[in-house]
């Protein structure tokens, strides 16, 4: 198929035991669990009335490292790629989660008065800047909220483990909703790239697809969705015809993966890059006469790229992947967040990533409920919260999430597909536009909603698609 040229449902369940009270007179059994209050009633004729009411917080919150118990502050932490590799995306979603806490904070807080404040380090994506910023962080903050990059967080995960610290990756290798992988101590967000795959593998096949060319680069990062195309094409009978796994090294000349997606002939390819390796690759092979359609990883894309000269080629070939929706898709989530956006950033542009943000922090903000109530906001109280969560709801932005039972049991499955569209962006304003004006667009027109793959449906998430080491 060639192209023209919650806010917020936290959901607590306590096993609740009762002795019933009865007489011909009537009577009232109270029972407290998690700061809810239920009381039931039995009537003169013999019925039980059942009301529930909020309870009061626990007098005293249980704190430790990154919490000021007497002013009743919680700092969070984030290791955010501000000047690197992905420095354009991570940028919105830093700034997103800002204006976020920000807005909880003016509102009166968490229950019971609880702030937050942010501390950010830079961490140019870069490993050793990474654990450098950790190893500030680790004796100031009661969790990471953001940490941005697989082979960084990797890196960190072991230090992680060993501070009882939880995190939420900006990666979305499949090993972290894996307890034996992550030790429970990442706070995955969305899908991950192996299902995501699997999903884009399926819309290929919908599309007229039987044979696939594969790039990405070599890490858990392309080496976990390189796993879920090929599993994928096994399911549905097609075949990858060039296998670039691994073979988008940054730095390096990109000629020979440009000539084996050429000389493949492949229907589709799939890219794991960052938008401008990816523009690189996707440029030089049409340049070079591939006529095949192309898509990739959610972080492959950035609707950016339709101010650069390859603008008219993502229009004509590219398919874009996402974990939820995009810019000016109205919800009660994005149109909070859109609301608070203009406020505090009139004169910026709209991006994508700032649903990202959005996201996150609302995941992190029914984790510091959950841990509130419960009366733990100590390391441990917020790791035991994080993975107890039934349900996030990201408010129409993104699938619901939870972080209960098994991988899988829990884990999400769907994601989205886009079309980038240049007339769209173009007559919005491009790159103009500002988050203050109305019908504010990046450009991306959907072409599936939310959607699990049969592949994706049927597979049987209990390990890692790509396994480290």
């Amino acid at each position: 198929m060639r192209k023209r040229f919650s806010l917020l449902v936290l959901v607590l369940v306590f096993a609740l035991v009762a002795a019933a009270c009865s007489s011909d007179d009537g009577g009232d059994t109270t029972t407290t669990a998690g700061g809810t209050e239920e009381t039931t009633t039995t009537t003169s004729g013999g019925t039980d009335e059942t009301t529930t009411t909020a309870g009061e917080t626990p007098a005293e919150v249980m704190t430790d490292i990154g919490v000021d118990a007497e002013n009743k502050v919680i700092k969070l932490g984030l290791l955010a790629d501000l000047t690197g590799l992905f420095a354009a995306t991570v940028t919105d979603i830093t700034d997103a989660t800002s204006v976020f806490w920000d807005q909880v904070n003016a509102n009166g807080g968490l229950t019971d008065g609880w702030t937050v404040e942010l501390v950010i380090e830079d961490t140019n994506y870069n490993v050793e800047q990474h654990m450098e910023k950790y190893a500030k962080l680790r004796e100031e903050v009661v969790a990471i909220t953001q940490s941005t990059g697989s082979p960084t967080s990797i890196t960190m995960l072991p230090d992680a483990v060993t501070d009882d610290l939880v995190f939420t990756p900006l990666s979305w290798y499949s090993g972290w909703a894996i307890p034996e992988f992550d030790g429970g101590n990442a706070l995955e967000l969305n899908s991950n790239y192996c299902l995501e795959a699997m999903n884009l593998v399926s819309f290929m096949k919908d599309n007229g697809g039987q044979t696939i060319a594969l790039a990405t680069f070599p890490s858990d990062y392309g080496f976990d969705a390189g796993a879920g195309v090929k599993a994928a094409a096994e399911y549905y009978g097609m075949e990858v015809v060039y296998d670039g796994d691994g073979a988008v090294i940054p730095g390096q000349d990109q000629t020979p993966v440009i000539q084996g997606i050429v000389g493949s002939g492949a229907d589709w390819t799939f890219l794991t890059t960052n938008p401008s390796i990816g523009a690189e690759i996707l440029a030089g092979a049409v340049q070079a006469g591939y006529t095949g359609m192309f898509t990739g990883s959610v972080p492959t894309y950035d609707f950016r790229l339709l101010d650069s000269a390859a603008g008219p080629l993502y229009d004509a070939v590219y398919y874009q992947s996402s974990w939820g929706n995009l810019w000016g898709e109205s919800s009660p989530g994005y149109d909070n967040m859109l609301a608070a956006l203009q406020a505090a950033y009139p004169d910026r542009r709209p991006s994508d990533s700032f649903l990202l943000g959005w996201q996150e922090s609302l995941a992190w903000q029914a984790v510091l409920e959950a841990a509130i109530a419960s009366g733990d906001l100590t390391r441990a109280g917020v790791k035991a919260a994080a993975n107890s969560l039934e349900t996030v709801d990201f408010g129409g932005m993104a699938p619901n999430q939870s972080y209960a039972g098994t991988p899988n049991e829990f884990v999400t499955r769907e994601t989205a597909v886009y079309d980038p569209d240049l007339a769209t962006y173009t007559a919005a304003g491009g790159a103009e536009q500002t988050l203050s004006q109305a019908g504010s667009s990046t450009g991306s027109l959907p072409m599936t909603g939310w959607f699990a793959s049969d592949a994706a449906k049927d597979y049987d998430f209990t390990a890692p698609c790509y396994s480290l080491g």
